[in-house]
């Protein structure tokens, strides 16, 4: 049963209903706030409606609080306050009163109102405003449509439900999921930036993959992307027992079972690991939650690079190549910042290097230098990325002893990332100037062909003080610069 209690208590204590129920405002808490505080959760976000003048109202509020709102642009005319402790959202009445209003919304578990001038009640369960019977279904914890227009007058809310129903643990409602599938193209009618943040709000959850799921089941997922479905019945190479959709989608199940609990990875940075994992990078993506998307993408390149060799072995060489090609449009689709588009397009390009290495007969310094030169900000991303990716790995040809490769190699390179700055980020023992000055070469790409040698040349222990570095350019330079 709905938890009034608690909701009582949330109101009682919030530091932002404390702040403007005094102000005489003809308003009604919607939304979420009540949803969740009627789960016995502690809501940070709160959700109102004003009646009467809008933007005096918003006025009021913001002298209040001491804070400015701003427009968040949609059709709505929705206004937030960004706070300390969570967002208010503000927005005008819609229609003739507050049940019309409700009415509007996208679930019924939404649609449950508190008005202001109640909020003191005794009897707060008598002062619910539930015209869509939200009570009932929050109860049975079930995802039910208010209304099928309501979905279209905001196709957002097509992905919203999928998030919801990870989010709060919910079933959608069988004829509401036929809604859901009947109307999924017009999800792209939704602005890009809308979209990034209603998906990188599910995949932020350690359910999300079940979510993804249900997109694709219903058809949303590739209405939202149409380039992975060619992923989707497409066979792999014997190292693979699922076609490659289905196993993006089981490697980003096996990525939350790695988070959930540190499976695979050594204790010494386990939990250096997964903390870092949580952090909130870009608000509100996670670093897992962008490992999930790379995840997602990885191997659409495969289904355009297949080929089948004499020996009847079947192959998709350059294809992280092509999946970044593939996946960079994508990703502007979805109006992902700079820093994000970089980060993921760099995972997919690079998902193969950790499988490169578990080749390797040694894990060099040199090698591990390399991984971080390359990989940057994004090193332990992609040791996730590659470790999920194994683990989702299950053909005849992967045995018990590829996926043990990939963790003891995932494992060497974390402990460097976290215990070896000398290998993961070397100081040069000369500078270009000094290189120039010991070498007679002018300024241009050799000098710095020539520190990236001495760089690797330091971390395999080969160069050891300025006398070596010196001696090392000389001889390197004097050999026609080499290979880097």
């Amino acid at each position: 049963m709905p938890d009034v209690a608690n909701l009582s208590r949330v109101l009682r204590h919030h530091p932002v209903i404390a702040e403007i129920s005094g102000l005489g405002l003809d308003a009604l808490l919607v939304g979420g706030f009540i949803r969740d505080a009627l789960l016995g959760r502690t809501p940070t976000d709160v959700d109102i409606v004003l009646s009467g003048d809008y933007d005096s109202g918003v006025s009021a509020i913001a002298e209040a609080l001491g804070e400015d709102a701003f427009a968040l642009g949609d059709r709505f005319q929705t206004r937030r306050f960004t706070l300390f402790h969570g967002t208010l959202d503000i927005t005008p009445l819609e229609g003739s009163g507050w049940e019309e209003d409700l009415l509007r919304r996208d679930f019924t578990v939404n649609a449950i109102g508190l008005p202001f001038g109640r909020l003191g009640d005794k009897d707060i369960a008598g002062a619910l405003i539930d015209p869509a019977d939200g009570l009932s279904d929050l109860a049975q914890h079930r995802i039910v449509a208010v209304a099928e227009n309501n979905l279209l007058a905001d196709p957002l809310r097509i992905l919203r439900a999928y998030r919801f129903a990870v989010q709060l643990g919910f079933e959608i409602e069988e004829a509401t999921a036929s809604l859901l599938g009947l109307h999924a193209d017009a999800v792209n009618q939704a602005a890009g930036e809308r979209i990034r943040e209603e998906l990188f709000l599910m995949l932020r959850h350690p359910r999300a993959h079940a979510g993804l799921a249900a997109l694709d089941k219903a058809g949303v997922l590739t209405a939202l992307f149409p380039e992975i479905e060619p992923m989707r019945h497409f066979k792999q190479n014997d190292f693979h027992h699922l076609p490659v959709l289905a196993h993006s989608l089981e490697a980003i199940r096996e990525l939350e079972h790695i988070l959930s609990a540190g499976e695979g990875l050594a204790d010494d940075v386990r939990d250096t690991v997964l903390a870092e994992m949580r952090e909130i990078v870009s608000p509100p993506a996670t670093r897992a939650s962008l490992v999930k998307l790379a995840l997602l993408f990885h191997d659409v390149g495969k289904p355009q690079t297949a080929q089948v060799q004499e020996n009847g072995k079947l192959t998709f060489y350059g294809h992280q190549q092509a999946g970044r090609e593939i996946a960079e449009p994508i990703l502007k689709r979805l109006r992902l910042s700079n820093w994000e588009r970089n980060v993921l397009l760099l995972l997919i390009e690079e998902h193969l290097r950790v499988g490169f290495y578990c080749n390797e007969p040694q894990l060099t310094n040199k090698l591990i230098y390399r991984f971080h030169r390359k990989l940057g900000d994004a090193a332990t991303m992609s040791c996730i990325h590659a470790l999920a990716d194994a683990r989702a790995t299950r053909g005849p040809d992967a045995g018990e002893e590829f996926l043990a490769k990939h963790e003891e190699v995932v494992n060497a390179i974390l402990w460097h990332h976290y215990f070896s700055e000398e290998t993961v980020e070397p100081i040069p023992l000369l500078t270009g100037d000094q290189i120039m000055e010991v070498t007679g070469l002018p300024e241009g790409p050799d000098i710095g062909r020539l520190k990236e040698a001495l760089l690797e040349a330091q971390v395999e222990g080969t160069v050891r003080d300025v006398d070596e570095a010196e001696a090392f350019v000389r001889q390197y330079a004097a050999e026609g610069l080499g290979k880097v």
